[in-house]
């Protein structure tokens, strides 16, 4: 009697971590697919501003590196401001966070990207609603590209199919 619950125990203990480690690839797999689908929708929208909202002529007004220090490690993010105009009214943006989804290993190199792509009093294609002007977008530029929530959707898939060979 204790043999076999001994041996039920057991063999329940053994099956176990490769359970728990599919669960991880799981759980993994699944937070990849949501930041795939929120980079999805930042395309989405960039892409829906280009096509339905009226073009604009606008100019960079301001550009600048913001550095975030944590514990361990340092990150750049590179904002930029703009102006528009609709017919005789002037329009800008607060600082709008560009390249957001691109790393960068330091505070030259996204200065340097920022100078190349957003220099200061660079001409732009600005997007506006036509029913409330004062929202504007960059368009694509302003956005990930599509293969950015690919790869993440590609490497949930990755992830499902080594959880389902863990549990093999």
């Amino acid at each position: 009697m204790s043999a076999g619950t001994g041996g039920g125990w057991q063999a329940a203990q053994t099956a176990s971590p490769s359970g728990r480690s599919a669960w991880g690839y799981y759980l993994t797999a699944v937070l990849a697919a949501v930041m795939g689908l929120i980079f999805l929708n930042d395309f989405r929208y960039a892409l829906a501003a280009q096509r339905n909202w009226i073009p604009a002529a606008g100019r960079v007004t301001e550009n600048k590196v913001v550095e975030y220090r944590s514990r361990r490690s340092t990150s750049y993010s590179t904002y930029v401001s703009y102006s528009y105009l609709v017919g005789d009214i002037r329009y800008g943006s607060g600082l709008l966070e560009v390249n957001k989804y691109k790393l960068y290993f330091s505070g030259g190199s996204a200065e340097d990207d920022l100078q190349d792509n957003f220099p200061q009093g660079k001409r732009l294609d600005v997007y506006y609603n036509p029913s409330n002007p004062s929202e504007s977008s960059l368009g694509l530029p302003g956005a990930p590209g599509l293969a950015v929530p690919i790869v993440f959707f590609l490497f949930s898939v990755g992830l499902i199919s080594l959880a389902l060979h863990s549990r093999e």
